[in-house]
């Protein structure tokens, strides 16, 4: 049996009314190499229950337990799970589908990254988003800046011991969790995109958390007393204020599974086009670049978006309704724009696995510059280059 790459751990207590959505969302993804464990964490509503019994989906295995809480039934999930990487995820939570996809990336090509955290973007009874600072570990000694529902490493789970399971009040062992493999030596990575939806639908486990902040703080200092000395905090914080994530990360595809994995099935009815461009926020676009695009219908193709140039944050949201297949390649390698051989092995990615038929160029000087290693490798594939109208 062909072991998944990436295991998706769902522990389930009474929330069989979200889950079918929680798990579709992941059968979504354009990264298709995973497996989905749901841990039944000893639920006793008649509906999560039959849920449970009667839910059958592809890649999925459903392990029951007594009900132990989160921390155990994720522990529990995470021992069972195959994959190299773990994705824990809520059985209320949705995911974008190239979230898994990007985090694969972001942990295959750079070996002392622990964890990819996401950027948070709240839907159901509330609609917000929260555009969290990229890892920083005395800022994370503070606040717990990353997504409880990041992708890791399952060695670094194995390092750290699990989850812990003895908190007065459950809410804030991800902070804990993320605080000891930033103790065992791991850099986080935060994604400035909104690839996890999280569901807001009345109280949660959050707000009695932090109603019961102070507490739980004084808790997590007492799991880490060496951390939080005064000496060691004036210490790290002139480390990371002189070295940020981004100088102490180098990629590293060497023995990398970066480029072997299974993606979703294209649709053949619809012609495949890859757009490449500098820039993937509409006010930074072309007009006429802008129109071109604008003139594309779903329906007709199957597009994947790609920026080749530096960017802040993601405008993936500018083109939603176009695709959900957009990769803004300097978000997940910070200096991507002067990585030619990085740009060319993940166009040559895309390009197979999306069975692309048409590649158009919307102003990208590295596209340009790759022209020729593009065109030899698939000399099948015309390739448009749309200039740039300057008024």
């Amino acid at each position: 049996m062909k072991m998944p790459l990436v295991s998706v751990v769902i522990p389930c207590y009474n929330y069989g009314q979200y889950l079918e959505e929680t798990v579709d969302s992941v059968l979504r993804s354009s990264f298709q190499d995973f497996e989905i464990i749901v841990i039944d964490d000893g639920s006793t509503d008649p509906f999560t229950i039959e849920k449970l019994t009667t839910l059958q989906k592809p890649k999925m295995r459903i392990i029951r337990q007594s009900n132990q809480g989160l921390a155990a039934a994720r522990n529990r999930g995470i021992a069972e799970a195959r994959g190299k990487y773990v994705l824990p995820l809520d059985s209320d939570d949705l995911i974008h589908p190239t979230y898994l996809e990007k985090a694969f990336w972001i942990l295959e090509l750079y070996p002392g990254v622990g964890f990819v955290s996401p950027w948070v973007q709240a839907f159901g009874t509330e609609n917000w988003s929260y555009p969290a600072p990229q890892f920083n570990f005395h800022t994370q000694l503070f606040h717990n800046i990353t997504c409880g529902n990041s992708m890791l490493r399952k060695s670094a789970w194995e390092q750290a011991g699990g989850y812990k399971k003895d908190f007065i009040v459950m809410g804030y062992e991800d902070w804990d969790f993320w605080i000891t493999l930033g103790e065992n030596g791991w850099y986080g990575y935060q994604v400035f995109e909104r690839l996890f939806l999280y569901r807001r639908h009345g109280i949660s486990m959050v707000h009695e958390a932090m109603e019961h902040h102070d507490k739980l703080f004084e808790q997590i200092k007492a799991y880490h007393p060496d951390l939080y000395k005064e000496s060691h905090l004036v210490k790290l914080k002139q480390e990371w204020d002189q070295e940020t994530l981004y100088d102490r990360i180098k990629p590293d595809l060497q023995g990398s599974d970066w480029n072997r994995y299974e993606t979703r099935p294209v649709r053949h009815e619809r012609s495949r086009w890859l757009l490449l461009l500098p820039h993937i926020q509409r006010n930074r676009i072309a007009d006429n670049h802008l129109n071109f695009i604008d003139g594309m219908h779903p329906d007709w193709y199957g597009t994947t978006m790609v920026s080749t140039g530096y960017g802040m944050e993601s405008g993936m949201e500018d083109f939603s309704w176009l695709t959900d297949d957009i990769f803004e390649l300097s978000l997940y390698i910070p200096g991507i724009e002067l990585r030619l051989d990085l740009i060319e092995k993940m166009l040559c990615k895309l390009i197979i696995s999306r069975e692309i038929e048409r590649i158009i160029i919307l102003g990208s000087r590295q596209a340009l510059y790759l022209l020729p290693h593009i065109k030899n490798k698939f000399p099948h594939i015309p390739i448009d280059i749309q200039p740039e109208n300057r008024s």
